[in-house]
């Protein structure tokens, strides 16, 4: 968005899924309403049982290169969105307005800036997962605890 755009309702406008990297508007849509305003405000695409698979195989198509990637690696993308959040902060509080009724202290002073936030905390933290060695209560015992990505989770938000 630029200084002289805003962001406004657009009814012809359907909100996309994201799946490996595309922008996907499906064939079955709902309308999004404001809660604020009362007013339908543009469509968003549904997810079916086909884009959910689509999704989730994506994701595990990319879990094992994921996986092996160095934590500065990984870190300086949560930095890159983090980033990207920051230069896009006042279109995103205007969305978080419109399709949640959400008013600009909240959306403005709070999320957008919180989320930024938590993934530059999560970015920092990345080196700090790690495995570590506890002490075993039977003499002549030792273990390793190592922590590595198991796989790809589906979750469904309730809105």
């Amino acid at each position: 968005m630029t200084d002289k755009q805003s962001v406004t309702a657009d009814l012809s406008y359907t909100v996309p899924l994201l799946i490996n990297g595309k922008e996907v508007t499906t064939k079955t849509t709902f309308t999004v309403t404001s809660p604020a305003s009362h007013k339908e405000i543009w469509q968003a695409s549904s997810a079916s049982l086909d884009e959910v698979k689509a999704a989730t195989s994506a994701a595990q198509a990319a879990f094992p290169a994921w996986s092996k990637m160095k934590p500065n690696a990984k870190r300086a993308i949560f930095m890159k969105a983090a980033d990207i959040i920051d230069s896009r902060a006042a279109e995103l509080g205007e969305y978080m307005k419109i399709e949640t009724g959400a008013e600009a202290p909240f959306a403005d002073g709070f999320n957008v800036p919180k989320a930024a936030e938590l993934l530059r905390d999560l970015g920092g933290r990345l080196n700090s997962i790690m495995g570590h060695i506890p002490t075993c209560d039977e003499e002549g015992t030792e273990a390793l605890i190592v922590k590595e990505p198991l796989g790809v989770v589906l979750g469904i938000a309730p809105w």
